[in-house]
């Protein structure tokens, strides 16, 4: 029944599916949303998962859609766009999110934290 609705929502791959469920979906973390559709600067660019409230995008890269060096360079390109419009991407590879997801979920979780703490801040100015 989970893969049936992540699959309505979207994922596009194993990577996101694993992803979702065993590190985004695991113990401690923050709600998000999966697919997040976003422009900036005229482009529509759909984020692997989101976490509006700070900002923050979680991009999942498998070698399929990421292996390339012109994938690379647009990927590098995406996420100043996104910085533009105030977003923080992170970026977790096939390897390091099937071999190490507690890692990823801390990093996740201490990244979520500083943004919140942050934009706490700016709203008290």
């Amino acid at each position: 029944m989970e893969l049936v609705r992540l699959l309505a929502e979207g994922c596009r791959s194993e990577l996101e599916i694993w992803g979702c469920l065993a590190v985004l979906g695991g113990p401690g973390m923050p709600p998000f949303t999966q697919q997040r559709r976003i422009e900036v600067a005229g482009e529509v660019f759909v984020l692997d998962a989101a976490y509006d409230e700070v900002r923050l995008a979680v991009e999942m890269d498998g070698a399929a859609w990421h292996g390339s060096r012109a994938q690379r360079e647009r990927d590098i390109r995406r996420d100043a766009l996104l910085a533009t419009a105030g977003w923080q991407t992170l970026r977790f590879g096939f390897r390091r999110m099937t071999t190490e997801p507690e890692r990823c979920r801390a990093e996740i979780r201490a990244v979520h934290a500083a943004r919140r703490r942050l934009f706490g801040a700016e709203r008290v100015r």
